[in-house]
């Protein structure tokens, strides 16, 4: 019974690192940051999955974005990560533990979709402050410039945070009553 969990964990692990290897790439660019579904996908990680296996999904697309034109507006790791939105990118594996820190996993549907979205509020505020701090570093502006360059999408992102726990609920509550549960 271990190795069928282990097998379900890893897989779980590989469905979420193509969640956030198609989800990325797709991006709308309106000025220096461009408007991306990464936070959702990696929100969505975080909602769905438990911290560690949330953690591997980021870290193999991140591994994976290293060579491949998965990043947002489909750069690789070895443009994207030293560029402006780089402090973004090396924010996500930070935003797993904390989503999950704070969502529950019992108690009613609405509870758990209330707890997994104030799990992911914080996060944002996590990715929001790497991407700020790194893009200020790399345009040379102070951080009061990068922090309105940066954070220009607060409401977007917490729409997308707002489906991300309903969805991701949903979709850990099917998980856990299927075959696919460990």
């Amino acid at each position: 019974m271990k190795s069928h969990s282990y097998l379900v964990k890893l897989i779980q692990c590989a469905v979420f690192a193509a969640i956030l290897c198609i989800c990325s790439p797709l991006t709308v660019p309106i000025g220096v940051i461009p408007f991306s579904m990464a936070i959702f996908a990696v929100m969505l990680c975080g909602v769905v999955l438990d911290w560690k296996s949330g953690l591997v999904s980021v870290l193999v697309y991140l591994a994976l974005g290293l060579f491949l034109p998965i990043f947002s507006g489909g750069n690789t790791g070895l443009t994207a990560i030293p560029g402006p939105t780089g402090g973004f990118i090396w924010s996500f594996p930070l935003m797993i533990p904390v989503i999950c820190l704070i969502k529950r996993q019992s108690g009613s549907v609405v509870w758990m979709m209330t707890t997994a979205f104030l799990g992911c509020v914080p996060a944002i505020a996590l990715c929001y402050l790497c991407g700020s701090v790194h893009y200020a570093l790399f345009a040379g502006v102070p951080i009061s410039a990068a922090i309105r360059a940066c954070v220009m999408f607060i409401l977007p992102d917490l729409i997308k945070a707002a489906v991300a726990s309903v969805v991701g609920v949903l979709v850990r509550e099917a998980l856990r009553k299927s075959r696919f549960s460990v």
